[in-house]
């Protein structure tokens, strides 16, 4: 194997587990295939073992593939229409070539006509405004039959409406208002104009709700025809709804920029509204990500050449400003860095992130003296040398359990790890397990040692419950608690931010910096501890279960649900509250509880 095959190979390993589409390339950087795929790293593993499937183009792509890219999607959706971009934009010798350049369709409306025509076309050149594109006919056609049925705007040409005498057959079965011999008003047929673009922009929820209604009513009247045709319309109503940003109806020429804590970017370069190429590295040696970004666009845009009008980034710089002008001063022209906060353009900048986070890379090393100076300053504490985080995890109450990760200087001490399991009693109260956990923690105080800094996870109220332990106990202990991010469809709702004793309004972290970076770090680190440890618990009951004889998967469930992950509690419960439980008779019940009872016995 020569070393351009290991060095594909290797690539290939890191692929990520995203829908998308992936790059073949030669040693001398042109492309030889391109694909796409609902998960990139299953797909491509064929192509990682000698002969690959056996097929003997594969094998001669493989003798001389060397370097693989990879470009992630939001769905399978954007991932078919960005294969066809790429492949028409370089004629992979590879792939089977599109050679009647069709492409995938529009639906159009001829807004020029005082009665606007609905229509389908391959292309955005025409008059009028254009939805779309649809990864396939059958959905687009499906979709245009759909919105007429609802809005019956009429599909026939300017010289047959306007030659036409009497309703053709479509006023007939509501496809049409029939404008042509005036069945309707300009009012009228204008209403049913703005619905179809209602629609066509995806708005389409009241109308599923609707359809997924009808189709259980007709269910179960076992009018199973009728009930067919309402799937359909459903999935034509989905296909609407579901938007794709790899072809943009606008037109526009734009980058999209993103870079994540490590340093590792990612660029989206849009030309007439086509997503055509990407580039992806690592920033070296920054302060921060706002040092970071800025010390990427100089790099990218600088010297003037291919520099769009408009690039959307994900973090601010801090010269912002003068950057926008320098890059205007070598182009001549308007130059925009803009950081969207909602609709199609943020879909665009987490599109980039999700590109920048699936490059392979080592976290960058925080300067942690740093980190501890910003704690010093903004939270009023001593510098931190050690720095514990307690996270509570449970599902619905059941097996609730906690755990505890300690950091020295910034890095993890595995050894001063901790798992707790939390008394029974506490349900869901989230508050009653975080004071039992504190409580514990300041119990092995002379043994373990306290942090110089502790970190709650959660909000105000985990906060307080922290803090009653410590007042209970008389302990002098710098506490903090960490609230998540919230976003939702419209944007960021809440940073990352720590809340503070005797302060109301918590601190926000700002993104990018090294002090939030830190805390995500630490309190992941005990969520995914706590969490590891829950699973390796449920799973080793659910194995000494499976011993039992006749004990199956759903008897098994009945069983755990029933005593909350104590196995003990199975051991010592009265009979007949056992063969109370489904499927649960005398005679299994005196068998789990003799074999519990003789493993609980010899451990």
């Amino acid at each position: 194997m020569n070393d351009f095959r290991l060095q594909f190979v290797e690539q290939l390993k890191d692929a990520p587990s995203n829908s998308g589409v992936y790059v073949f390339r030669d040693r001398h950087e042109q492309v030889l295939y391109v694909g796409k795929a609902k998960n990139i790293k299953q797909r491509v593993q064929v192509y990682s073992r000698d002969g690959a499937d056996g097929r003997s183009r594969l094998e001669d792509l493989l003798e001389v593939a060397a370097t693989a890219e990879f470009l992630i999607t939001d769905n399978e959706v954007e991932a078919i229409i960005l294969e066809s971009q790429l492949i028409k934009a370089h004629y992979p010798p590879m792939n089977v070539l599109l050679k009647d350049d069709k492409t995938f369709l529009f639906i159009r409306l001829d807004t020029s006509h005082q009665w606007p025509r609905l229509s389908l076309v391959r292309n955005r050149k025409g008059r009028g405004e254009h939805f779309g594109p649809y990864p396939n006919a059958s959905t687009a056609r499906r979709a245009k039959r759909l919105v007429q049925k609802l809005c019956q705007l009429r599909d026939c040409s300017d010289s047959t409406l306007a030659n036409r005498s009497r309703p053709c057959l479509k006023f007939g079965i509501k496809l049409c208002l029939a404008p042509c011999v005036a069945k309707c008003d300009a009012e009228e047929y204008s209403q049913a104009l703005d619905n179809t673009r209602d629609i066509l922009n995806g708005n389409v929820a009241p109308l599923l709700a609707s359809e997924r209604q009808a189709m259980a009513r007709h269910s179960q009247e076992m009018a199973y025809e009728n009930a067919l045709r309402c799937r359909d319309n459903i999935k034509a109503l989905e296909s609407l709804q579901q938007k794709q940003n790899v072809r943009l109806v606008s037109g526009k020429d734009f980058d999209v920029v993103a870079i994540d804590v490590r340093g590792a970017y990612a660029v989206l370069q849009y030309r007439d509204g086509d997503w055509l190429h990407s580039t992806t590295g690592f920033v070296p040696l920054f302060d921060d990500l706002q040092n970071a970004m800025s010390k990427l666009l100089i790099a990218l845009y600088a010297d003037g050449t291919d520099v769009p009008p408009e690039v959307l980034i994900d973090i601010e710089p801090n010269d912002i400003n003068q950057i926008q002008d320098a890059i205007a001063s070598k182009t001549n022209s308007k130059f925009e860095l803009l950081i969207p906060q909602r609709g199609q353009k943020r879909a665009l900048v987490r599109m980039a992130q999700r590109n920048a986070q699936s490059l392979k890379g080592e976290q960058r090393a925080l300067s942690y003296s740093s980190v501890a100076r910003t704690i010093c300053s903004l939270f009023d504490v001593p510098a931190p040398h050690i720095v514990d985080c307690i996270d509570v995890s449970h599902l619905q109450g059941n097996q609730c359990v906690a755990s505890k990760v300690r950091f020295v200087d910034g890095q993890p001490e595995q050894s001063s790890y901790r798992h707790y399991l939390i008394a029974d009693g506490t349900g869901n109260d989230d508050f009653a397990a975080m004071r039992e956990v504190v409580s514990r923690v300041l119990a092995r105080r002379a043994t373990e040692g306290l942090p110089d800094l502790l970190i709650l996870d959660g909000g105000a109220q985990q906060l307080a419950s922290g803090q009653q332990i410590l007042e209970r106990d008389q302990v002098d202990l710098p506490l903090l608690s960490l609230a998540k991010a919230r976003s939702s469809k419209i944007g960021i709702q809440a940073e990352e931010r720590v809340f503070m004793i005797g302060h109301e309004q918590p601190v926000v972290l700002p993104r990018g910096t090294d002090i939030r970076h830190f805390f995500e770090r630490i309190r992941d680190e005990a969520h995914r501890f706590a969490i590891s440890h829950h699973r390796r618990r449920r799973e080793s009951l659910r194995l000494v279960l499976e011993k039992i004889p006749q004990i199956g998967m759903r008897r098994r469930q009945v069983l755990l649900d029933y005593c909350s992950g104590d196995l003990s509690v199975l051991a010592n419960a009265q009979i007949d509250d056992l063969t109370a439980l489904k499927g649960i008779h005398a005679e299994l019940a005196y068998d789990v509880q003799s074999y519990l009872r003789r493993e609980l016995g010899s451990s």
